[in-house]
């Protein structure tokens, strides 16, 4: 079973952790995470870029930035921007936001609970991304962005957790999008104890965000391994910074998706294909929000300056597993494969993914601007996303926004 384990690491210096935490990664295009770099010389961001975050004129080679990653997590460390803690420890990880709040535990995890697949994916990786943060861990030799983990709730960890909350926090600031975070350490041996018991009882963590930085950690410890005639097995390579939070406490927002093309048809060609699957009914709405989807089996989709409800019917809901059933899988089989001609969405550059933390509203610009047709999801939950899991199965590409996000930086182990 996945067992947690206690670290000692480098955090963000409490009192300036606002200019170091790094903002969510995905949450920027590569033109913003540019421009915030070199406007905030202090951030974590400067520690994890990546070249398509640079100007086509002036890209470092993949290599060139891995060194530079590593000079500036250094001179991070040599100037107290990261402050190192010797002594062994968890963190409770305190993020809230709007009306939501989510408490988890950072913990190490070892690299074989991934691999004897405790550890459960519910997408598929890529291999260039997997070999690359491989590359990154190799020449920046630290681990700094938790793969957030999910597990079924438990009361006595619940109350374990929680508790440790009534302390002094030894982080606690509110970051540019409002999310507060509050970060407490565990220390006590008594306390540690308990919790490495109880999460002893956990059948199975799912990830929630990290799945290629959950493959890339398991590529590094075994060539690590490989390297080490004296390998052990206590290594720091064997293990993975992990923050770990209750099914029941985490949020997911919907992930929607705009589309170049018609794929040849005309609107009333599509419109009229599109009922070979859903019942389709336009919408007389004041704002975007209106015509958001209040259920599963529904999809609102905005083309040419107007929404329309598609309520998937009983035909395309047929499924015979868990991923089938998804509104994503029937969006994509049903008409982007079937009609809009986007075979591999992961491949296809006529398709953008949008988080719903930009509302209907950033789907009605999309189309104002590049975009030609928009579609809004209801949110995936957490029961899907296990089911999919358990069967062994995968998730079509970006199925799940968990928000608010766990931030690289506030925790820096060294590889």
């Amino acid at each position: 079973m996945p067992i947690i384990k206690p670290f000692d690491a480098y955090i963000a210096n409490p009192e300036l952790v606002g200019d170091i935490a790094s903002p969510a990664y995905d949450a920027l295009t590569p033109q913003e995470r540019f421009q915030f770099a070199q406007t905030h010389p202090r951030n974590f961001l400067n520690v994890i870029r990546s070249v398509e975050d640079f100007p086509a004129d002036s890209r470092p080679s993949f290599e060139e930035l891995l060194e530079s990653n590593a000079q500036k997590l250094r001179e991070m460390m040599k100037t107290e921007l990261l402050v190192y803690r010797p002594q062994l420890g968890l963190y409770v990880y305190r993020l809230a936001v709007d009306d939501h709040a989510q408490i988890g535990l950072v913990a190490e995890i070892p690299v074989s609970a991934y691999d004897q697949g405790l550890i459960k994916k519910h997408e598929n990786t890529q291999e260039k991304k997997e070999e690359e943060l491989t590359r990154y861990l190799e020449v920046v030799q630290a681990g700094s962005s938790p793969v957030c983990l999910a597990y079924k709730h438990r009361p006595e960890i619940e109350a374990l957790v929680t508790g440790v909350t009534n302390g002094e926090p030894l982080i606690d600031f509110i970051s540019d999008d409002g999310v507060s975070h509050t970060i407490w350490f565990v220390g006590e041996e008594a306390t540690v104890h308990d919790l490495s018991e109880a999460f002893r009882n956990v059948d199975a963590f799912y990830i929630t965000d990290g799945h290629h930085r959950s493959a890339a950690a398991s590529n590094y410890a075994a060539r690590r391994r490989s390297q080490n005639p004296q390998h052990s097995g206590h290594e720091s390579y064997n293990y993975f910074l992990a923050a770990l939070f209750s099914d029941s406490h985490l949020r997911i927002l919907d992930y929607n998706r705009c589309v170049k093309g018609l794929n040849g048809h005309t609107v009333e060609q599509f419109l009229s294909v599109l009922e070979e699957s859903f019942s389709v009914r336009k919408l007389e709405v004041a704002s975007a929000e209106e015509a958001r989807p209040k259920r599963y089996g529904q999809i609102a989709m905005f083309l040419q300056e107007h929404w329309y409800a598609l309520e998937i019917n009983s035909r395309a809901a047929c499924s015979g597993n868990a991923v089938s059933a998804l509104d994503l899988t029937i969006l994509h089989d049903e008409v982007l494969c079937a009609h809009l001609g986007i075979h591999d969405p992961r491949l296809s550059s006529r398709i953008e993914y949008v988080p719903g933390l930009f509302g209907l509203n950033g789907l009605v610009e999309r189309c104002h601007n590049d975009w030609d047709i928009a579609f809004a999801l209801y949110p995936t939950t957490m029961t899907e996303l296990m089911k999919v899991s358990d069967e062994g199965d995968v998730m079509p590409p970006k199925s799940t926004w968990f928000d608010p996000k766990v931030r690289s930086g506030l925790f820096v182990r060294v590889r």
